[in-house]
């Protein structure tokens, strides 16, 4: 039975909560990551794949902001089992006043 759940959740591509958690906390042990925005997890087959929205200081060059993803990947491959690849998007910490910087993509959304 418990077998059973567990094919019926990944086809679902339901991930443990455990595994979001733990994903979470490597991502805020990466120096220069601000905060976690978006993460998800899905299986693809026996395998994960991570998408994540990391906030780094908006006053970063490119360089470093690539810098902090590439680490925030890293350190995911390292911390999640089965996980064999991660896009990374580094967002700019947030300026108070300021327009979102994805408010071009909201009439996308759905939901």
């Amino acid at each position: 039975r418990d077998a059973a759940r567990e094919v019926f959740r990944r086809v679902m591509d339901a991930v443990d909560p455990a595994l979001v958690d733990r994903a979470e906390r490597a991502l805020t042990a990466v120096p220069g990551v601000r905060g976690v925005g978006e993460l998800r997890l899905r299986w693809i087959g026996h395998r994960l794949r991570a998408e994540v929205a990391v906030v780094v200081d908006g006053e970063a060059t490119v360089r470093e902001a690539h810098r902090v993803a590439v680490e925030a990947e890293h350190a995911l491959l390292h911390a999640v089992p089965r996980l064999t690849a991660a896009l990374v998007h580094a967002d700019p910490e947030p300026v108070p006043g300021a327009a979102d910087p994805h408010l071009a993509l909201a009439h996308h959304a759905v939901g």
